[in-house]
């Protein structure tokens, strides 16, 4: 068994060594993990189309290129509620969203969230099928504090 004792004693020490990286006062760069949306009705999209909503830059699944403010001519499929906030600077235009648990279909001609977040986003020719009365209704929110797991950078 000393084999057994002696890699044990090697992952504690290294457990407790310190950063090398620290020790020689390297800044540590972190990047944000990417959102990729599909928009392709296949995908779930449900935490990247929120996100990128939320005003998070996101990128094509397919491609790699930027989304940017705008998405057009784009299916969704969703596993829960997605929520578009006044303010964020989105346009979604020519879409479908779709929520097959629920069997729920929103298409819309447009969607907009100017940069205003005191005006609410507004709506042209969004059409729900299967949703309830209460959905595609503005409705305040209270202010968000920030979320404190969300770090910048990774952590061990």
């Amino acid at each position: 068994m000393p084999g057994k004792a002696c890699a044990v004693l090697v992952l504690a020490a290294l457990a407790v060594a310190p950063n090398p990286a620290a020790a020689v006062g390297v800044r540590q760069h972190c990047v944000r993990p990417a959102v990729v949306l599909w928009g392709d009705g296949r995908h779930d999209d449900t935490k990247a189309l929120q996100a990128w909503l939320d005003g998070k830059d996101a990128l094509w699944g397919e491609s790699g290129a930027p989304v940017g403010a705008t998405i057009a001519w784009h299916d969704f499929l969703l596993s829960s509620a997605i929520y578009i906030e006044a303010g964020s600077g989105r346009t979604l235009d020519h879409f479908r969203f779709y929520w097959p648990q629920r069997g729920e279909v929103v298409t819309g001609a447009t969607i907009r969230a100017g940069r205003d977040p005191n005006r609410a986003p507004t709506m042209t020719g969004v059409r729900i099928v299967g949703g309830d009365r209460s959905e595609g209704k503005p409705f305040s929110l209270p202010d968000l504090t920030p979320n404190p797991h969300e770090a910048p950078c990774g952590v061990s």
